[in-house]
């Protein structure tokens, strides 16, 4: 009677709602009940290569590890690699998306989570659990920016990271404040400080200006916070500066701020040139408290003075202006 077979099983949990298994099988015995001769010295063992399903659930397995630590970065490379090796592994999409969103990238984890959405089956998502609150967290945080320009295959830039070319369809940004930039080869780059809706999304056109014939202009207000006006046209906010790219010539630059007096400049562009503008905006000062105010005020004081002193001073009958006899009629009032 021979011996039994020696079974290695490797668990790899759930993948796809299936488990897998491997058998690694121990030489068989010899005709005489004996066991079969020894590996001769020196002969490497057998290699065992792991199956694709066996591989993603390593990879998932060093993922979880990973995130257990607060690897994130680690954990999302781990889960990434595992979905390229199984793309079937549509588990994986779930965590993939949570290293998103602990790493802060809301419009990735947001992408992915509605992948996984899609592909997943019932039984999958029952073990997730909370989809519907994952997904309102997430489009929180998350808008849609869509940018027209003039000139097409500029590089549009949101906080220091390349999105796209102009111009630019639809793209999920993560919401809020933040810096843009447009720049291409031969222009003066544009930078624009703009807000990203929550849940929401906006559209705008940017123009850019070649340098052959345009000139840029930046413009410092002190203090900042003020709108400043380019020929009567909007621009924008000084934050604590603008930067406007002109056509060459003669503009007018005004800086407005709520509290400060208007302020105005005239100055010329040439091609090609970069200017600093700087404005001091003088804070306003209240109708009664300017000099001219109360030196009007005190002649019309001076001169109803005068009025009523001349309506009400009798004079003598006798002592009039009017010669005797000069008026023929009555008079009548």
């Amino acid at each position: 009677m021979t011996k039994p077979t020696v079974c290695l099983a490797i668990l790899l949990g759930v993948t796809a709602g299936t488990a897998t298994t491997r058998e690694v099988h121990a030489a068989p015995p010899s005709a005489h009940g004996t066991p079969g001769p020894a590996p001769t010295p020196g002969t490497p063992p057998p290699v065992i290569e792991e199956t694709p399903l066996e591989r993603a659930a390593k990879l998932r397995d060093e993922g979880n590890q990973a995130m257990l630590e607060m690897r994130y970065v680690d954990a999302l490379s781990s889960y990434q690699q595992s979905l390229a090796v199984a793309p079937d592994f549509v588990g994986v999409l779930y965590s993939i998306a949570r290293a998103h969103q602990l790493l802060g990238e809301f419009p990735e984890a947001l992408t992915t989570l509605e992948t996984f959405d899609r592909r997943a089956g019932p039984e999958i998502k029952a073990k997730v659990g909370r989809l519907d609150q994952l997904f309102a967290e997430l489009r929180a945080r998350v808008g849609t920016l869509q940018l027209g320009c003039n000139v097409s295959g500029a590089r549009v830039i949101l906080r220091d990271k390349v999105i796209g070319t102009t111009p630019l369809p639809a793209t999920r940004l993560q919401a809020g404040s933040a810096t843009l930039q447009v720049e291409l080869e031969g222009f003066f780059p544009l930078r624009r400080e703009i807000v990203v809706p929550a849940g929401g999304s906006f559209s705008f056109d940017v123009e850019l200006h070649a340098r052959s014939n345009s000139g840029l202009l930046i413009v410092h207000t002190t203090p900042s916070g003020a709108q400043i006006l380019v020929d009567g046209h909007k621009q924008g906010t000084t934050t604590p500066s603008i930067e406007v790219a002109l056509t060459s010539g003669p503009h007018r630059i005004t800086a407005l701020r709520e509290g400060y007096d208007e302020a105005s400049v005239p100055l010329v562009l040439n091609a090609g040139a970069t200017r600093d503008l700087r404005v001091q905006l003088e804070e306003s000062v209240p109708l009664s408290h300017r000099w001219w105010f109360w030196t009007g005020a005190g002649a019309v004081v001076a001169g109803s003075v005068a009025l009523a002193v001349a309506l009400t001073t009798e004079r003598r009958a006798d002592k009039g202006t009017l010669t005797p006899g000069q008026i023929a009629a009555p008079l009548h009032f």
